[in-house]
């Protein structure tokens, strides 16, 4: 055999192991993401001694910290695949998309505001919801609470 059929079989065999390989990958593992971290808190920018405003704003953040381990046996797609990390605060939902290549962790933050109408505002704890999946599986659930503190009126305003 010519050199240059060796070199055409050769770049053949690499390509159909490459081409299985790649097939393997997509059905076998689900991408090994993992949720290390979910957090919720709450702040409320208005000055809450002596609000002399008409509102109260307030504030909530949502973080969630995703992921993957390396490409191994276990885990053999060895491409990024994204996460959604889907969060309701006051009775708003947002959902954040992110690209997790393996062997990477990332953290997604979600903001929310609130503003209420008023001088005054009392301490509130509210339900922050997060959902974290990849596809249509959901990779984790959880609930924290969010401690907003109490605004006090300004008398001389």
């Amino acid at each position: 055999m010519s050199w240059s059929r060796r070199l055409w079989v050769a770049l053949a065999l690499i390509a159909v192991v490459g081409a299985s390989a790649a097939v393997t990958a997509s059905l076998y593992g689900d991408g090994a993401v993992s949720v290390d971290d979910v957090n919720a808190s709450g702040s409320t920018p208005t000055n809450v001694t002596a609000n002399c405003e008409g509102v109260v704003v307030r504030s909530a953040t949502v973080s969630a910290t995703v992921s993957r381990p390396g490409t191994s046996i276990d885990n053999p797609q060895f491409w990024a695949v994204g996460v959604a990390v889907r969060a309701s605060v006051f009775g708003e939902t947002k959902r954040r998309v992110v690209s997790v290549p393996p062997g990477s962790t990332r953290t997604v933050t979600v903001p929310f505001t609130s503003v209420r109408e008023g001088s005054w505002a009392p301490q509130a704890f509210e339900d922050a919801v997060i959902q974290v999946s990849q596809g249509s599986a959901t990779v984790a659930e959880r609930t924290k609470t969010v401690t907003l503190v109490p605004v006090k009126a300004g008398e001389d305003c």
